[in-house]
């Protein structure tokens, strides 16, 4: 009599839960990977659980958290029932600190590039790879258990490298754009070219170009990058026209730490902003003109504080053991990075 009694009381207290949260009967089933949503944005990830499957199955949706935080209520999801179907919103952010209350695992891999990409030379890239997971409370008491658990694991994958095409500007600022925010740090990075060694101006050519053997001071920097990494820049150079993967003709600032004499690089792998500057020259095919363009370029990695530093130090011992025995080359190591490139027009 007791269990008789009690069924109609289920059905009644799940069917106003339902029409709350304004749940067609296409969500009357038990949940699956279709009912999760993950968007990998540079700074935030954000996660979207079907609020319907959820609750038909007959999980509290308060009880699901971030990572096994259900203590915390920052780890908890919010409800949104301004879309069809409603759903538990919850966000990640993608900084790995202490401060970070929802801790998710993050892994630095090694990776083959694709044969065919602007990267196929190098012997690997390196991406970042963030997991979580999203669950109910288990039932841990006891050797078995007839309750159901509900577990939603997620993955964000972030290449650290980048080609960039050719953008074009006089002597100005580019911000680099996104594409798309599936996992990339693309929209983080900018490079800036100025006049003075506090950068504090923009460089503005003037319409006659600028005269040789100018001092140009060049930054590129990470604006609200997750706290994992700095910018350390592999390779720069010139090339008098728009940049492309059988361009052979180009001008080296620095590769690694062998740099042109005209060439100083002041910070790199310390922070997020890496700059060096350079004397103004012209390209010889160039020399039937008034004016000389640059396209000026720069490969960038995104690594952590640590890899920078042992990246440089073995950058430097290959620099030291180059001049020891006098014979050309590139550094040795792994090159990947975002690629940018600014226009500059010298005076003839």
């Amino acid at each position: 009599m007791t269990l008789y009694l009690c069924l109609p009381l289920l059905v009644v207290l799940l069917q106003p839960a339902l029409c709350l949260y304004n749940c067609s009967s296409e969500y009357e089933r038990t949940p699956d990977n279709s009912d999760l949503a993950v968007e990998c944005g540079s700074n935030m990830i954000t996660l979207e659980i079907n609020l319907c499957t959820a609750q038909w199955a007959g999980f509290n949706i308060t009880e699901l958290a971030l990572n096994g935080n259900h203590n915390t209520s920052e780890c908890l999801g919010s409800v949104d029932t301004s879309v069809n179907p409603p759903v538990i919103r919850y966000q990640l952010p993608v900084n790995h600190s202490q401060d970070n209350p929802c801790r998710q695992s993050l892994q630095i891999v090694d990776e083959i590039p694709d044969p065919t990409g602007p990267f196929s030379s190098f012997l690997s890239i390196q991406s970042v790879i963030i997991t979580g997971y999203i669950d109910t409370p288990r039932a841990d008491q006891g050797l078995i258990s007839y309750s159901t658990d509900l577990y939603y694991h997620f993955s964000c994958r972030y290449p650290l490298e980048y080609l960039i095409n050719n953008t074009q500007i006089v002597a100005s600022s580019v911000s680099v754009a996104t594409r798309d925010n599936n996992g990339t740090f693309i929209d983080t990075l900018k490079m800036g070219v100025f006049n003075d060694t506090d950068y504090g101006h923009l460089l503005v050519v003037p319409s006659t170009g600028l005269e040789l053997r100018t001092r140009i001071y060049v930054e590129v920097k990470a604006v609200n990058l997750t706290g994992n990494f700095n910018v350390l820049l592999d390779h720069c150079f010139g090339t008098p026209t728009p940049f492309n993967m059988s361009h052979s003709e180009q001008h080296n600032f620095f590769v690694g730490c062998i740099m042109n004499q005209r060439t100083s690089v002041t910070i790199n792998g310390l922070s997020k902003v890496a700059r060096f500057n350079f004397e103004a020259f012209r390209f010889v095919q160039h020399r039937d003109r008034a004016q000389s363009s640059i396209y000026l370029h720069c490969i960038l990695r995104l690594c952590e504080p640590s890899k920078c530093q042992e990246l440089l130090s073995v950058s430097n011992e290959v620099a030291s053991e180059r001049d020891e025995v006098n014979v050309p080359g590139l550094v040795v190591g792994v090159v990947f990075g975002s690629a940018a490139a600014v226009l500059l027009v010298l005076g003839g």
